[in-house]
Order: C-alpha cells, then structure tokens, then sequence
C-alpha cells in the first residue's frame, strides 16, 4: 500500500523526529470517540504496566497517514487510520505540560514543547503538530491555549478525557514517579507508522479501512503482539516456522484467523471471548499462562494442523476410519464445536484415543447438531456451550480416556437434557417434525437424505446432480386439488412436510414438473436410480395419508441414522432413592451432575386431593396423561415409562418439582424423597454438599414449581 517502508517507532521518538510536520485529522474521518471509562483508562493501563516495569514496551497500534510536503521546510501528515489514539497521546502530554506548570519546571515545559507538542520555526497555521477535527478543534485549542475557563462543552470527549488523565497522572506523580519517568514510559508505546502517497488514493485507503467498520482483526493485532517485540532476526524465524505455518492451515485471511483464534482461546481458556475482545483477551491470558513467545506459537500451530485436519484438510488424507465423520461435520457448517473438536483431534493425534473413538466423539457432535437443527432449534444458544463441555470433559477424565464418549455423551446430552442446549429425544423428533415445513431446513434435510441414500447401498450413485424436491409440487395447480380431492389449506399444509420431499436428478424433477402422479411416478421409475424414491414407487396415489405414512417413516430413519446416545451407567453419578407418602410409592434416580430425577416405571402417584388449590400440579399431571407417561391402570395413576424431572436452575433440584407432583401437593422434595439407607434426602450429606440443601434452596424450589 506504501511507497515508503512501514516505520517501527516510539511514539515520542516520532514526534522529535516530525520536526515541521503537523498531523491533520481529515474532515472525513469519524469524530474522537474515545472515552474515559474505556479506551482511555485501557491506554493508560499500558502506559502504567510499562512505567511499572510490567512490559519493556507495548504495541499501541498503526498510524496511516498521507504525507504530503508543503514545503521545503513543512509537512502535513493526514491521518488516515489512528487517529483516536494520536488524539489520545497528546491530550495526555498537555496533562503532563499541566503537571510539570504546576511544579514551575519552566526547562522541561519549554523541552515539552519544542520537541513533541509544537514546530517552534513554523508560522502560527503548522504551529501545533496537532490539528484535530474541526468538531474538536475548539476545545482541543483551548486545552493547547490553556483557557480553561471559556471551556463550556464539558460534555466533549476532548476535555472530559482530558481531565480524567490529569487526574490519574497526578496521582501518578504523587505515587512516586516523575513526569520524565512518564514520558521515558510513553516513548516505549509504539507504533508502526504506514506513510502513503497522494497516489495511493488516501481517500480509498480510508474507506476501505473506515467505511466498512473494517480496521485491524483480532488477527493482526495478535500478530503484532507475539512477534513486533522481537529482534528483527528472529521476527523472520518465527514467521517463517510458525506464523506462516498457522496461516497455511486455517487461512492468510485476516478474518478467517481470527475465528481461528476466537477458537483457539475458547480451548485454552474454557470461555467463548466475544469478537470484539478477542485481542484484548488473548493478551491476557498469555500474560496469566506465562508463555515465552515460542512455545506460545508452537501451541498456536498445533491447534492449527488440529483446526486443518477437522476443516480443510482433504479427507483422502484422514485415516478410513473417519473420514465419513469428518465430511459429515463439514456439511453441517457449524464453528461452535471447533473448542472440542481440536482437543478431540489433539488426542487422537497424540494417540491418546484412537481413530474409533475420535470417530465416535465427531458423530456424537454431529447427531447432536443435526438432531437439533432438523427440529428447528435455535442454534445462538448452544455457541457458548461447547468450551464448557469440552472442560468437563477433560476434567472428568482426568487424563485416562477410556469412557470418553460416555463421559461427553453425558456431559453434552444428559446435562444439558432440561435447559434450552438439549438434544432432542425420538420423542421429541417426532413430535418437533411430523407437521413441519421441512423444506425450510433443506440444507439439514439434504444431509440426511444423502445419508440415507448411501447407507448399506451396494451400488451408490453420484448425488451431486440432485436436489430436494417436492413430490406434490409447489405450484399446487388445480389438477392435483381435484385429483386429491382436498382444498387450498390442506394442500398448503401437507405441500413442505417431510414426506412430501425426496430427492431427484434435475432433468427428472423439470420432466416431471407439476404433471399428476401417475406420470410422475412412471419418470421416476423409469429412471429408478435412487434408493431413496424406492418406498415412492410402490404407491399408487400419492395423497396425505401416503405423505403421512412417509413421514412417520422417514423420521424413524431420521432416529435410527442420527441415534439419541445410549449412555453407560458406569459414568453417571446419581443416586437411588424412594418416596411413600399415602398410596404414592415411586422409586428412581437422583442425578449428581444436574439435579434432575428420574422416576421408574411403575411408580404409583397419590391420589388427587384439593385440586382447585393445586392447579399447577394438576397441569403437570395431564401433560404426562397426554404425552404417555403415566396412565390409570387399576385404579391407580402409575407411570407406564420411565419419566426425568429436570431442576429450575443449575443450583437447585427437582426433588420438590418430582415430589409435588407424585404426591399432589406443594411438597418439600428433600423431605420426601429418601435415600437407599431410608434416610431424607435431607440428611444426606454428598448431595447437600453438591446442592446445598438450605432452606433457602428449598423454599425457592417451591416457589418457583408454585408459580
């Protein structure tokens, strides 16, 4: 972008050296933004960690500017990129032109002057080598002029700025330290200063940088922090060894890598940091983990061959035995496993698991994705899960990954069975799918039924000239109302369901058309090339009751491709425990991970008693008569299968919930319930140490069931 070579520099050092030159802030440039309690109060933290001995020096950021000669002795530098922070420096060197006044130090204000905030031989216009936006420039001036007094705009990001960094640098000073020691500090903030030509088109430059609300990703400045404190030598080395390396396996595109270190911190830290955080957290931790800047991009890199293997590498390449896995995931287009998916990989590369167990690890994630996407659940709420489950699985395991799909099987489905991160039961697939319009999720569909088309096939053709279409076409021409003798609203209705929608080879779909079934059916089996169309060409008249019947097939393919985990016992934790309480006997499972309780079939529920006053127990109950879970048999209300009551909140439980409802009442669970010695749940220490036990807890289980 530059004629002239990008420049490394202290801050003060560029200032002395700027002799004659004056920074101008363009009249297209946004307004200085920046505010005391955020940008400003993080700048003078570097600045503190510096002048405390914290950092030898700090990367401050780039400094774009257009350098245009205005005469033999003067020079505009219009600022293209940075203006919030060079704004920023000099508000903070009048603050400490203010403090050395304050002391009388007339040598150093005068020093202060010539050499960083004035062009002591230029005319009044280039006197100051500041020249902010004109929305500024009047409070800025007067700071300059210190006519503080004439200042009324106090709302102005300028003066309140202004005041707030005399203030913390006054305290400074009273601390101990002087204001040469601030400056000596201030010159080890760097920058990279970029000088672009009038034929570099300033004003493109800008709005390709500005415009987009694009300036430097999380990326660059990463970049920038591990390797621009390094000597020039091994600047070269470590790019080369590792830097390039990073950027070969996930991407050279700034924004690419920085989803790749977004990722990357989430597995390192076990927290998704936000976008706009990602350096600032990044910095962090590597301050907390101590990493010397080669083991850090040596960690880096591995993440990134591990990154590469899930993402992009061919699947050729991947061992036979999960390369189906992994080309499934790919489909899903889906970051959020990325935390879990490099650790599983890094495992498996370590050979810590083998490709099996990786392999099943990659399908658990996959059904449970997929399951939650061919119901339609949000997907926003589970994007911060995944690097908490990826720690409690490593924790878990503690190193021997024997169980290490049962242990995430339970950790990703079983914990998160009652919140809104759940993965769908074969109940809940059918329910969630029968009457949906599927063909919104076709991208999902498609996956499935190309799953379902290859599966077990001896002879698998190629799909990637077909496409999910609709067998009772979409323009819903007259013909097929009259043909299956059904109005406009039932049409509509049955026209997106699943069992309406196969796949076809586009010739095929655009013969077949809107033409009635028996003509679409004689294409079909003319060509009768997919397997999946097979069940289609038995059918005689395809109407709503054959798109049911396929429905309920298809989602029971659905259930059997895309399995609900069948979880070990061995790695629940979870105790036994019983209730009685007038004609109610049930037994069952209290969970130690979620505090959720699961009832056994067969378990008798108490006669009904004072209904009006216990209405929310009686809706519970009619839910479970209506969803099958407890029906009257013999006269007494029994459950039929095995029924889980998950708690309100992760702190609490649902002993009260299960309780209530089982004995009709607002009841205390930990009171009623018992353990397998016969004693009140309440008395048992493991679980009060895990839930807490109080009153308070009690109570709020209550009352939240209550309301």
């Amino acid at each position: 972008m530059a004629e002239q070579p990008p420049i490394r520099t202290g801050l003060l050092d560029f200032f002395r050296k700027s002799q004659g030159c004056q920074f101008i802030i363009p009249v297209y440039q946004r307004n200085y933004t920046w505010t005391s309690g955020k940008e400003v109060a993080q700048y003078l933290q570097d600045l503190k960690s510096v002048l405390e001995g914290e950092y030898s020096n700090h990367f401050l950021g780039i400094l774009i500017y257009l350098d245009t000669p205005i005469d033999s002795f003067t020079r505009e530098f219009s600022v293209i990129d940075g203006q919030q922070r060079l704004t920023t420096t000099f508000i903070i060197l009048y603050a400490i032109k203010a403090l050395l006044k304050e002391k009388g130090d007339e040598a150093a204000i005068s020093n202060l002057d010539g050499q960083y905030l004035t062009n002591p031989f230029s005319d009044d216009k280039m006197k100051y080598k500041l020249k902010p936006l004109v929305s500024d420039d009047e409070i800025y001036q007067k700071i300059v002029e210190e006519k503080f007094d004439e200042i009324k705009e106090s709302d102005s990001n300028v003066y309140k700025n202004y005041v707030y960094v005399l203030t913390k640098l006054r305290k400074c000073i009273e601390s101990g330290y002087s204001a040469n020691d601030i400056l000596m500090a201030l010159n080890k903030l760097y920058v990279v200063c970029v000088p672009i030509s009038e034929e570099d088109n300033a004003q493109k430059i800008f709005e390709s940088i500005n415009a987009t609300g694009v300036k430097l990703t999380a990326s660059d400045l990463i970049r920038n922090f591990i390797l621009m404190d390094l000597q020039s030598d091994i600047q070269d080395e470590y790019y080369k060894e590792y830097w390039k390396k990073i950027e070969d396996y996930v991407s050279s595109d700034s924004k690419k890598l920085e989803l790749f270190f977004r990722m990357y911190l989430a597995a390192k830290t076990w927290t998704l940091p936000n976008k706009s955080a990602i350096y600032r957290d990044f910095v962090n931790w590597v301050k907390e983990s101590g990493y010397e800047t080669e083991e850090l991009l040596k960690d880096a890199m591995k993440y990134a061959e591990s990154y590469y293997s899930i993402y992009r590498r061919d699947v050729s390449d991947l061992d036979s035995a999960v390369r189906d896995t992994i080309k499934e995931f790919r489909r899903i287009l889906s970051d959020m496993p990325a935390p879990a998916l490099m650790e599983f990989y890094i495992l498996y590369k370590n050979g810590e698991i083998n490709e099996k167990t990786f392999s099943a690890l990659v399908q658990l994630i996959n059904c449970y994705l997929i399951r939650r996407s061919l119901c339609n659940l949000d997907t926003s709420n589970i994007t911060r899960m995944f690097p908490t489950f990826i720690r409690d699985v490593l924790t878990e395991c503690n190193g021997d990954y024997t169980s290490i799909v049962d242990i995430s099987a339970k950790n990703l489905v079983l914990k998160n069975a009652g919140n809104a991160m759940y993965m769908p039961t074969d109940v809940q697939m059918r329910d969630a799918i029968e009457n949906a319009n599927m063909y919104n999720l076709r991208n999902t569909l498609r996956i499935f039924f190309d799953k379902l088309e290859l599966t077990n096939n001896p002879a698998p053709v190629d799909l990637s000239a077909v496409s999910v279409e609709h067998i009772m076409p979409q323009a819903m021409p007259k013909a097929w109302l009259s043909d299956l003798n059904i109005d406009e609203e039932t049409y509509q209705y049955n026209l997106h369901r699943l069992g309406n929608l196969t796949l076809a080879a586009k010739p095929d779909n655009s013969a077949m058309g809107a033409k009635l079934w028996e003509y679409k059916n004689a294409i079909l089996k003319s060509t009768n090339h997919l397997k999946i169309n097979e069940m289609i060409l038995q059918v005689e008249r395809w109407n709503v009751q054959e798109i049911d019947n396929r429905t309920k097939e298809l989602i029971e393919k659905m259930i059997e491709l895309y399995p609900y985990p069948q979880i070990s016992d061995d790695v629940i934790q979870r105790e036994e425990i019983f209730l009685e309480y007038k004609e109610a006997i049930a037994v069952g499972y209290f969970s130690l991970e979620d505090g959720s309780v699961e009832v056994d079939t067969g378990s008798v529920l108490a006669m009904r008693d004072d209904v009006a006053n216990f209405q929310s127990v009686e809706d519970y109950r009619q839910d479970l008569l209506e969803e099958g879970y407890i029906a009257e048999i013999d006269g007494k209300l029994q459950f039929i299968k095995p029924y889980i009551f998950y708690s309100n909140s992760k702190m609490s439980t649902a002993l009260s919930v299960s309780a209530s409802v089982i004995a009709h009442g607002n009841k205390n669970g930990w009171q009623y319930w018992k353990d397998k010695t016969g004693n009140v749940i309440d008395s048992n220490k493991k679980i009060k140490a895990l839930f807490g036990g109080t009153a308070e807890v009690k109570d709020e289980e209550e009352q939240n069931f209550v309301e």
